[in-house]
């Protein structure tokens, strides 16, 4: 039987094309492509690339598809499902991460002394390092993952590359901005949960904090250690390096300054998660306590460098802890205290987190349909933080497959299970 093709069959097949050419383009910027060496991994010519990215009818071809797959490094499924392009555009993949990985493990990455030789470094801009590290704090407080994955490479390059060419204050300066950096990359592997990615970041960073000599930055650097130990299932290690640093920085709380306070307190926050999560109910208590008076003595948040620190961030961290320690009930009750007006005031990654961890609460209480509404809450707030998370990923599975048998999930909950990949 032979086919009719219609007017309206040319138009979609058109449309599907030019939508796999404008994800080649991306794919191509994203990978730092040009069409030259675009055309040369293909072993094609520059012609038949442009032709390629106007939509052509070989993008009908799956033999085409598969070949271009390989050369962007990227599943074949990424040109041929929409939702899924629209996934891997929101997220950093595997070859964002690697790039990372690269710049951190290269032996120059840890002393200057293993730097090839004709190797130049980037010309030291201070400016344009400190606009660059800000950057990628305000992306990571509003969930763009996949910004910060595109960032990271080159910005640790260049703060390297600044602390072996500067002397000085500027020097001095410079480690602060590449610490910084070091925390940023370790914070956004653990989101995206990368465990020893993030490992060897928080382990670079607390080194060259300590070298500054800065409390602040050790505090803060501290906290992703502690992150660090958490996701490398040592939680008990953690709270007692939590512990330690308390003991080391808590004297200096009396002439402390709002940046020293915040660092300090979210340092204990990150140390009642780590007691949650091995059901230490006491020490959660003691450390959440220990934050909650220092909150008190700045009210209800400050985003000095990046913290979100104050009360409300002490009440977020509760309600964790609590959905940590399987402790339903007291989640949704704990996170009913919490105002509108108060959330409003953290960045949409802490609201987001939050949301999930409601969600989570609600789930543990046997609440599906309010668990499902906050996580969609979640998703409108910060579609990325759902995303572009394994845990997230792994509660939208639970919420999904809690469904009574014969029913089916909302048709908002399937598409953003879609999203993330989840069958439904």
């Amino acid at each position: 039987m032979i086919k009719v093709v219609t007017s309206a069959d040319d138009h979609d097949e058109l449309l599907r094309r030019r939508h796999v050419a404008d994800v080649v383009l991306y794919w191509m910027r994203r990978r730092g492509l040009t069409r030259q060496i675009f055309a040369d991994r293909l072993g094609k010519s520059v012609s038949w690339v442009d032709k390629i990215k106007n939509g052509d009818r070989q993008l009908d071809r799956l033999s085409v598809l598969r070949q271009i797959a390989h050369v962007l490094d990227i599943p074949l499924q990424v040109l041929i499902d929409p939702d899924e392009a629209d996934r891997r555009r929101r997220c950093p993949d595997e070859g964002d991460i690697a790039a990372i990985r690269s710049v951190l493990r290269r032996y120059d990455a840890i002393t200057n002394v293993f730097r090839p030789n004709g190797d130049v470094l980037p010309e030291p801009n201070l400016s344009q390092l400190e606009r660059s590290v800000r950057y990628g704090w305000m992306a990571f407080q509003v969930s763009n993952y996949q910004a910060i994955g595109q960032l990271l490479p080159d910005l640790i390059r260049q703060a390297q590359a600044a602390v072996w060419q500067l002397g000085g204050d500027d020097r001095r300066s410079a480690q602060a901005w590449l610490a910084w950096t070091y925390q940023l990359t370790a914070a956004t592997a653990f989101k995206l949960g990368d465990a020893q990615l993030g490992w060897v970041a928080a382990d670079r960073g607390i080194q060259l904090a300590e070298q500054t000599e800065n409390l602040t930055l050790i505090g803060s650097a501290a906290r992703w250690v502690a992150h660090a130990l958490i996701d490398t299932y040592r939680g008990s290690d953690a709270v007692t390096m939590v512990r330690a640093a308390a003991d080391r920085l808590a004297p200096h709380l009396r002439q402390a300054d709002t940046a020293f306070m915040s660092a300090y307190g979210m340092l204990m926050l990150k140390g009642s998660i780590a007691a949650a999560q091995l059901h230490q109910a006491a020490d959660v208590r003691d450390l959440q306590s220990e934050a909650l008076a220092v909150a008190n003595k700045l009210g209800t948040g400050s985003n000095v460098l990046w913290s979100s620190f104050g009360t409300t961030n002490v009440r977020v961290h509760e309600v964790s802890a609590l959905a940590d320690m399987q402790s339903g009930g007291r989640v949704t009750e704990a996170a009913t205290s919490i105002s509108q007006v108060e959330l409003m005031s953290l960045p949409k990654e802490r609201r987001a987190s939050h949301l999930l961890d409601v969600a989570r609460g609600y789930l543990q209480a046997g609440k599906r349909d309010e668990a499902a509404s906050r996580l969609l809450d979640a998703d409108q707030c910060a579609p990325d933080e759902v995303r572009c998370r394994q845990m997230t990923r792994r509660l939208i599975d639970d919420l999904v497959s809690s469904c009574p048998r014969g029913t089916r999930p909302s048709a908002a909950l399937v598409s953003v299970a879609r999203a993330v990949g989840v069958t439904v």
